[in-house]
């Protein structure tokens, strides 16, 4: 639902300050009252881009300027229920590289005092505001190598940049964790998406080289800490599973795909005190009946055996998913917990 809050949050930017605020203090309420209707025990806020246009042209497209002069435009697509950047963005190629490395190493300084003074902050006041109600999560301590074509090809063409990129956003990371410490914040979701139902979409020796010894960073903090942080990617990770929960000793696991073979069963298996974060299959949420639904999540709580397992939709729950499947997902957990398991 990440992108309709981008565009609702756009429409309210257009509306003037006064109903963004009104905006902004209304998801909190928001996602209060759903998350207490559903009866969950965590809770966590949106994912939000506060995209503050300019001027809207029509009710679909904005017009963003940027820092730089330049401008953006951003479009809402109703088909798919996508707030896109349709033109504005910066054409990246690998010959960038060297000079996104020195930019990383100049803003360094700033993005740490950023992390520090900013990292935690709404969780903790939320935190607050809940008490012992719910236990508040929040997200940071985030590492990628990328998603594009340019940004595959680079730890290749550019490895030392890459390098000195992966460098920074890793002590920024750092002080994230640090800083939601700090504020009392017990959980973290991080992560990185790396992967589709196929499998990784590097290989695990890029992964090892540019990847794992940040991923081992992040654990070992956490762990001093006293966080439990929650590594994160959808799709088929059986290829850097060992590396992530048994090296590195990732204590969460989130985004895990059922429909990618990610499994509480197979993962219990093979890492028995990995916490798995949620593991119903997205795709059958949207798609089968309430029935299916219940069904489903009983063998998922099963398999589980009632421990180390936070039940609940392996990733979002997509655009057109019938309430009744989500109410029949908790059910089943309901259910489960009353069998005393």
């Amino acid at each position: 639902g990440g992108p309709g809050l981008w565009y609702a949050e756009a429409v309210a930017w257009s509306n003037g300050p006064s109903s963004w605020k009104e905006f902004d203090a209304q998801i909190t309420i928001d996602i209060i009252d759903l998350h207490r209707a559903l009866e969950l025990d965590v809770i966590r806020f949106p994912w939000r881009n506060n995209i503050k246009p300019a001027r809207q042209i029509d009710e679909c497209i904005f017009e963003r300027s940027l820092d730089d002069g330049g401008e953006e435009i951003w479009r809402w697509d109703d088909v798919t229920l996508n707030f896109i950047r349709v033109s504005g963005a910066e054409s990246q190629t690998v010959d960038h590289w060297r000079e996104r490395a020195r930019k990383a190493e100049k803003e360094l300084e700033g993005r740490i005092a950023c992390a520090e003074m900013n990292a935690g902050a709404p969780e903790a006041v939320l935190q607050q505001r809940l008490g012992d109600e719910m236990l508040v999560a929040a997200t940071g301590g985030m590492l990628s190598l990328g998603l594009n074509a340019e940004e595959l090809m680079a730890p290749l063409l550019e490895p030392a940049a890459v390098e000195v990129i992966l460098d920074c956003d890793l002590e920024v990371a750092l002080a994230e964790l640090d800083a939601i410490a700090a504020r009392g914040i017990k959980v973290v979701l991080g992560g990185g998406d790396m992967a589709d139902k196929n499998g990784t979409i590097y290989s695990p020796e890029l992964f090892r080289r540019f990847m794992l010894p940040g991923w081992k960073r992040i654990a070992e903090r956490s762990r001093e800490l006293g966080l439990h942080y929650v590594w994160r990617s959808d799709g088929n990770l059986w290829e850097v599973s060992d590396m992530l929960f048994a090296e590195a000793g990732m204590q969460g696991f989130g985004e895990a795909d059922y429909d990618a073979s990610m499994t509480i069963d197979r993962v219990r298996e093979r890492y028995p005190d990995l916490i798995v974060w949620s593991n119903v299959s997205g795709d059958l949420l949207r798609r089968a009946t309430d029935e299916k639904v219940y069904r489903h999540c009983m063998e998922l709580l099963a398999a589980s055996e009632g421990r180390r397992y936070f039940h609940g939709c392996s990733n979002t729950i997509l655009p057109g998913t019938p309430p009744e499947n989500v109410v029949a997902m908790m059910r089943a957990r309901e259910k489960f917990r009353g069998l005393g398991i």
